[in-house]
């Protein structure tokens, strides 16, 4: 689970609140996608914030994301806290739900839980460790948030989509490490864990991190 700082709140999206004569709009406005000057949707504008402010990564699993990919998750979902449904500050960006058949994970498996560990925590990503598997697991074994938020999130499922890659991600930080001297291998993994031209950062980053030996 990499790190997220919240960026401001868009502007446009706070202008598209208070232009409601009063109204407070609810998700069922926001949904239905009013247009914007562009032709494009403020719910569109929204996910293009989150998805820029992840640098392209699903919130919780760490898989790349996109418009197409993805949907917008809540820190406290929006049934039961509808007063914070539009609060962008209680808004993050997960990958999508997976088909029928394979296990749901990340926003669509935390439903309406509330996360003892999240995303805007500031030490969420040293409360985990990664395998060559793919799995991953409380740093601590007897951290009960941690447990608890990858059996909420379902991070651990073994049919999980994402578990195949997670796994070839560390491996290839370990190939990487057999392969170079450290002197180099210390090089590759800086580029690898920087931005990419694209803005964004490499799936899976948290788990080549801690395959690097980086956190301590």
């Amino acid at each position: 689970m990499k790190r997220i700082v919240k960026n401001p709140e868009p502007t446009t999206f706070i202008d598209w609140k208070a232009n409601w004569d009063g109204m407070k709009p609810g998700w069922d406005e926001f949904d239905q996608g009013t247009k914007q000057a562009d032709g494009t949707s403020i719910k569109e504008k929204v996910k293009t914030a989150l998805i820029e402010e992840q640098y392209g990564l699903c919130c919780f699993c760490e898989s790349r994301v996109g418009m197409s990919n993805g949907h917008i998750a809540h820190l406290l979902d929006r049934h039961s806290h509808s007063e914070l449904a539009l609060e962008y500050n209680n808004m993050l960006y997960s990958c999508l739900e997976n088909p029928k058949g394979i296990p749901q994970t990340c926003g669509q498996s935390q439903g309406n839980k509330t996360l003892p560990i999240t995303p805007l925590d500031a030490d969420c990503e040293q409360r985990f460790i990664y395998t060559e598997t793919g799995a991953i697991a409380p740093r601590d074994e007897n951290d009960a948030q941690a447990i608890q938020t990858i059996k909420i999130l379902n991070l651990d499922d073994k049919r999980a989509i994402f578990r195949k890659d997670r796994a070839q991600a560390y491996q290839s930080v370990e190939k990487a490490r057999q392969e170079m001297t450290p002197d180099d291998f210390t090089r590759w993994i800086d580029v690898e864990l920087n931005r990419q031209s694209d803005g964004t950062f490499r799936p899976f980053w948290t788990t080549m991190k801690y395959a690097a030996g980086l956190y301590t």
